[in-house]
């Protein structure tokens, strides 16, 4: 067998009768009527089911808003011709052509192209109503719905939305266009700990809240939403540093604010009452102004708004006025801890306040304080400085800046 598959011979008989089968078929409407070795071939027909119709039209000014989307196309032939078309499908295409109607309703005769020749063709129906609708553009603005609020972090806030743009537009008939009532997008807030920032997609929805197959442009939105941590509002504490020049004394000093918003944990912001760390340093400030100061973030906390304060500064011309018989006080004493002043301290002392006028004449002597706080000292005979509690923009000064005591602790 493999010599006979091997002959040249064989092999160009093969292929002549496989020729001659193919001329047959291809010829055989035409051989019909003369003697041939082959049988006849009738002719016979073939029909396509829902074939697509495509209605050109002019996209830029008018919306489809309805015509049929399949027709049946019934095909007759020889046999052969419908079994080529069978078997090779070649491309073809069944439309209307819209393109020079304007808006209403038409009845457009259906066309067809793309089938063999050898073919005959006929399409049912023949004519399609078709209806075209101006293109109208509106716009709507965004509605956030926020989805899972209920499970954000313990203790965080949700904030208002920001949507970027505000409003998209949507473009369609001007039928259809009547049905939209809202544009939105949906974020979800689950576990969120923090600001929450993505491009988001817009859904339309008609007033029944049925989503409409529509496209707004643009067809996303930037979508901020913000998520604060616990916070709570305290004063602010303003350390001084530094002396001012000779001849100056405070006579105000404000806060604009006064209190800021600390960003944190639950168990540190409960905990806070004020906030500290804002230094101001007096050897810079020569006359009345006003400074601006960072506020630092404490350890322990998020963030601190707003980042700065303004620090308005009124200075004067110091002024003193001497203060007699001034009680001593002794402070930080217990019930094992005593202290008596030795017998050459006074108990009343001299003391010289200085400030501006205007703060001296509104200073009465319950205003401020002498002591001696004996609470860090230990037992015996001591030497310890005498301070003051007083206005905060008023200075004292003693003669002796030391009083001398006696202290007496049991517990050691």
């Amino acid at each position: 067998m493999d010599r006979l598959f091997n002959s040249h011979w064989f092999v160009r008989v093969i292929a002549f009768f496989v020729a001659l089968m193919l001329f047959a078929m291809v010829n055989q409407d035409n051989l019909g009527n003369q003697p041939s070795v082959l049988p006849t071939i009738s002719n016979s027909s073939y029909t396509l089911e829902e074939v697509e119709l495509q209605v050109n039209y002019n996209e830029d000014e008018f919306v489809l808003t309805d015509a049929p989307s399949t027709v049946q196309i019934n095909l007759s032939g020889s046999r052969s011709a419908l079994a080529y078309f069978q078997m090779m499908r070649p491309a073809y295409e069944v439309f209307v052509d819209a393109t020079e109607l304007e808006e209403g309703t038409h009845r457009a005769q259906i066309q067809y192209r793309g089938f063999p020749s050898e073919l005959s063709v006929s399409v049912t129906p023949t004519t399609a109503n078709i209806e075209l609708q101006e293109i109208q553009t509106s716009s709507f603005p965004v509605q956030v719905d926020l989805i899972n609020t209920d499970n954000v972090e313990e203790g965080y806030t949700v904030g208002t939305p920001i949507v970027t743009p505000i409003n998209v537009d949507v473009t369609n008939a001007r039928e259809w266009l009547s049905y939209v009532e809202s544009a939105k997008v949906f974020v979800d807030m689950d576990g969120a700990d923090g600001t929450v920032e993505d491009e988001y997609p817009v859904h339309i929805y008609n007033s029944d809240g049925l989503e409409l197959e529509m496209d707004s442009n643009p067809n996303f939105v930037s979508v901020r939403v913000p998520v604060t941590s616990p916070n709570k509002m305290v004063p602010v504490n303003i350390k001084r540093t530094g002396k001012l020049k000779a001849g100056l004394s405070i006579e105000n000093i404000e806060l604009e604010p006064g209190d800021v918003t600390v960003y944190g944990p639950s168990d540190y912001i409960e905990n806070l009452e004020s906030l500290g760390g804002v230094e101001i340093d007096l050897s810079k400030i020569d006359e009345s102004t006003t400074v601006e100061l960072e506020i630092p973030v404490p350890e322990g906390a998020e963030r601190v708004e707003p980042e700065s304060i303004s620090v308005d500064v009124t200075v004067g011309e110091e002024e003193e006025r001497e203060l007699s018989s001034v009680p001593l006080t002794i402070m930080g004493t217990s019930d094992d801890k005593t202290a008596v002043f030795q017998t050459e301290q006074p108990a009343l002392i001299n003391v010289t306040a200085f400030g501006t006028e205007d703060q001296l004449n509104r200073m009465s002597t319950s205003d401020f304080q002498a002591y001696v706080d004996i609470s860090e000292a230990s037992a015996g005979n001591k030497e310890l400085p005498i301070e003051f509690n007083g206005p905060q923009n008023i200075r004292f000064e003693t003669e002796d800046s030391d009083a001398l005591l006696t202290i007496t602790d049991e517990s050691e």
